[in-house]
């Protein structure tokens, strides 16, 4: 006998697990959108640092130019600090110049070191900028066969917040790729069949003439260690300049001089045979004023493209001046300072003023010429003294009493305790909005979870009532069953379909009872 079974429908507890679901989704989605945000927030802070360009083919014995350039990413920075390191087996640093450079002051000038295979320099800018600008030029030249790289180890980029926070992500290097240079080879004399023929130089030994065919040296390229950039001025006098010899070099002629277009083969004094690496300056051979290193190679074919690299050297602190202090207009004003130092070799670059024990105060030219008006100074006599920096950092001071009578007084230093409306701020507000979401998704977790605990005892009483009434209902109706199933049992004689109908009843009544109690049950483990 079939026991008929009814469609089960969801129960309540179901429908809550699904809206809780649903919630613990849109939990998890805010979660995940919070935190791309805040990480999109400090992806905003990555500068980077590139060489430029990044790659290329060179020629052992060849020169050539990378740049190093910050990338701000959005940024707004004002400061850099960096090491760099290269390839010392394969590439040589000829020159490190600042021409160019968004830096205007430097905390580390810009140094090299070919043995070790470093670079360090560390500068900064008054203005801030956030777009790509160029910090350094380098000149390598190639002196091996391979793959020479050019790296950063370590660096930080500063930004002009206020805090100097370093917003430094990543050093883009370079690799370069050297070949071996190439030989001329010697091509034998052959019967001219044109007019155009090679002209012969005749070689030196003796009467025998014979063709020399091939190129004259390229220009030479100096470095030095000392006078990094051919640009600026310096106050020293010592220090020394090199080269690399390419292979077919036979002669070098260098010498000091004060003519930008020389030729230093034109003195035999200059000529060096065997020819060498290296060129010393000092006292006796350079002097104040600008000045070139001149430098020319000879081959067999002959002498090359001369090289004038420009030596600016001024060791002659700046002309004695005087402070001029010129009184106010009126009794309450604040006296005028004029100033006006003069250096006759490279020139004032820049004042430094200092009034009392207060921090010193940068002073251009421009506005020293013009006249600096005192201010801010209570009443009394005050030493100012005035330090005139030239272009080579040489210095002269000078120094005068300033007497103030303006009747200014430093005001009170109030404690600023601030307003109730300065906590309004962009990132407050974003914060409060936050704490606001997560506040009402924790209220509304604890509501759904109340309503969810009364639905969940409502069903439990529900289900004792349902499992009481049904065990009254099925008992009176098995008992009924029963006493029909006695009162036909009772007769004599009974047909098969009779004794049939009796048998399935009987099992018909365990199968519902057991049914019904597997249910009633189940329904209370799952409300446990």
């Amino acid at each position: 006998m079939d026991v008929p079974t009814q469609p089960v429908r969801p129960s309540g507890k179901a429908n809550n697990m699904t809206t809780h679901t649903q919630f613990l989704q849109l939990f998890i989605k805010t979660a995940v959108l919070t935190s791309l945000f805040f990480g999109t927030l400090s992806l905003a802070l990555a500068a980077d640092l590139v060489v430029s360009p990044a790659s290329g083919s060179y020629a052992a014995g060849q020169t050539f130019t990378t740049t190093v350039r910050a990338v701000p990413g959005g940024d707004s920075v004002n400061a850099v600090e960096a090491t760099m390191s290269f390839d010392s087996d394969n590439l040589s640093v000829v020159s490190v110049s600042k021409t160019g450079s968004v830096f205007s002051l430097w905390t580390t000038e810009p140094t090299f070191s070919n043995a070790a295979g470093t670079i360090t320099f560390g500068g900064g800018s008054p203005t801030p900028f956030t777009t790509t600008s160029n910090i350094l030029t380098i000149t390598f030249r190639t002196i091996g066969e391979g793959d020479g790289s050019v790296g950063f180890t370590r660096a930080s980029v500063l930004a002009a917040d206020g805090r100097g926070t370093d917003v430094f992500n990543n050093g883009t290097g370079a690799t370069y790729t050297i070949a071996a240079a190439t030989t001329p080879t010697p091509t034998p004399p052959t019967t001219p069949t044109s007019p155009q023929t090679p002209t012969p130089q005749a070689a030196d030994d003796g009467d025998d003439s014979a063709i020399i065919f091939g190129d004259p040296p390229r220009p030479p390229e100096l470095g030095s260690p000392t006078f990094l950039d051919p640009e600026a001025w310096y106050s020293i006098v010592t220090g020394l300049f090199s080269w690399t010899l390419p292979f077919d070099v036979t002669a070098v002629a260098v010498e000091i001089s004060r003519d930008a277009n020389n030729v230093p083969q034109d003195n035999p004094d200059a000529i060096n045979e065997p020819p060498g690496e290296e060129f010393a300056v000092n006292a006796e051979n350079i002097s104040d004023g600008i000045q070139y290193v001149s430098i020319n190679f000879e081959n067999q074919v002959g002498w090359g493209a001369v090289t004038n690299r420009q030596l600016k050297i001024d060791t002659t602190p700046p002309e004695p001046f005087i402070v001029r202090v010129t009184p106010g207009s009126s009794a309450d004003s604040f006296p005028l300072l004029n100033f006006a130092a003069n250096d006759v070799t490279s020139g004032i670059e820049y004042y430094e003023m200092t009034i009392a024990d207060k921090e010193p105060i940068r002073v251009t030219p421009d506005e020293a010429a013009l006249g600096y008006l005192l201010r801010d100074l209570e009443d009394g006599t005050y030493t100012v003294s005035v330090v005139a920096h030239d272009m080579a950092g040489n210095i002269r001071e000078s120094s005068a009493a300033v007497l103030i009578t303006a009747g200014w007084t430093k005001p009170l230093d109030l404690i600023d305790e601030g307003s109730f409306w300065d906590i309004f701020t962009g990132t407050n507000i974003l914060i409060f909005f936050l704490l606001l979401i997560i506040a009402l998704l924790v209220v509304y977790v604890w509501y759904e979870h109340k309503l969810l605990y009364q639905k969940e005892e409502k069903l439990r009483r529900e289900t004792r009532e349902i499992q009481d009434q049904m065990e009254k209902i099925f008992s009176a109706l098995r008992d009924e069953i029963y006493d029909q199933i006695n009162h036909i049992t009772k007769r004599k004689r009974m047909s098969a379909k009779e004794k049939e109908a009796v048998e399935s009843l009987t099992q018909a009544l365990e199968v519902s009872e057991t049914l019904i109690e597997k249910e009633i049950s189940d329904v209370k483990s799952i409300l446990r």
